[in-house]
């Protein structure tokens, strides 16, 4: 299902800025566009940086480019900047370095660090940079890839591999889109990048177990049921059809990822569903439509499936999101 909008687009750039205001510009746009945080840059030029940042509905993304800069977002801008995200960060050129909870990761080229906002963090980078940032809320993120990261940052490595393919994968669809949204698909877009930083995140985890000819079938197959999770009609058989293998040879695949074919397409249904029902901007569309939004055939079956992965029928999960908006409305905090 192709449903992402475009909500905004946004530009900032210290070019036309005055130098001495240039750190001041970049930190009082981030804590609107992006996140809070604080920028030093020890470059005789001052601060040389521009960012494009448009949110979907699914996800945010951002294109970022600058000279040698330090990023800081310190336990006193965590509590006045909160901000439920993990953020998925691949270089696209430069190196840097990233320090939270006592860690420093080294990155390159190539690589991605993937950590939670949550938590107090530097980012530096040591020369000319760019970077894709894609910001995934914490409960999305924790639905779909199955970690709690906890504030320890994960880096994905530049491997040799399947690796190296799909984080180049990755890297080169953004460019594409970053070039010119406008013309993009984005319910696409948000499904194939989804679908890359999984099978990134991974191979990261579990090792390169899958050939790269096996990868290839599996993120097809993984794009097909993202496109298609509303089709009552989707199947494991033609989700193996539209990746041109077996279903046998398509079972042996997601089984080494310890999760059947079927189990994964009712996850991904599921998380979607439960998403909408938290959801304070669809409070008038039925648990029905809903379910059926999702490709549940039955109220029953929903709300066995809801109640087996969330602890909560359909309804009380309703009741639990309006308590919470209701009690956001009242503290001045609600995005509802």
């Amino acid at each position: 299902m192709s449903t992402s909008t475009i909500f905004s687009r946004t530009q900032g750039s210290t070019a036309n800025v005055p130098v001495a205001q240039r750190l001041e510009y970049w930190d009082a746009y981030n804590a609107t566009a992006l996140v809070g945080l604080r920028c030093s840059s020890l470059s005789q030029r001052g601060l040389q940086a521009t960012t494009t940042n448009i949110v979907l509905k699914d996800l945010c993304l951002a294109d970022i480019m600058g000279n040698d800069h330090i990023i800081e977002r310190s336990p006193a801008l965590v509590r006045q900047y909160p901000k439920d995200s993990v953020f998925a960060c691949q270089i696209v050129h430069g190196s840097a370095y990233f320090i939270q909870n006592e860690r420093c990761t080294l990155i390159d080229t190539g690589e991605t660090i993937v950590y939670d906002t949550r938590y107090p963090y530097l980012f530096g980078f040591l020369s000319e940079m760019r970077q894709f940032l894609i910001d995934i809320p914490v409960s999305a993120f924790a639905e779909r890839f199955g970690i709690d990261l906890s504030g320890a940052p994960l880096k994905l490595t530049r491997h040799v591999g399947t690796g190296a393919m799909l984080g180049a994968t990755l890297r080169s669809t953004l460019d594409v889109f970053f070039k010119d949204p406008v013309k993009a698909d984005l319910g696409a877009l948000v499904d194939h990048a989804g679908a890359l930083l999984e099978a990134m995140i991974d191979c990261e985890i579990h090792g390169e177990r899958h050939s790269r000819s096996s990868m290839s079938y599996l993120l097809t197959a993984r794009q097909y049921i993202a496109q298609r999770l509303g089709d009552p009609e989707l199947t494991p058989q033609s989700v193996a059809d539209a990746a041109g293998i077996s279903l046998r040879h398509l079972n042996r695949m997601f089984a080494a990822e310890d999760q059947s074919i079927s189990a994964y397409i009712w996850s991904k249904r599921a998380s979607h569903a439960h998403a909408d029902l938290m959801d304070p901007m669809l409070a008038k569309t039925t648990v029905s439509e809903i379910g059926f939004r999702w490709g549940f055939s039955s109220q029953a079956h929903f709300s066995r499936a809801i109640r087996d992965r969330f602890g909560a029928s359909p309804n009380a999960l309703r009741e639990i999101a309006a308590g919470s908006c209701k009690a956001q409305l009242q503290t001045g905090t609600a995005n509802c």
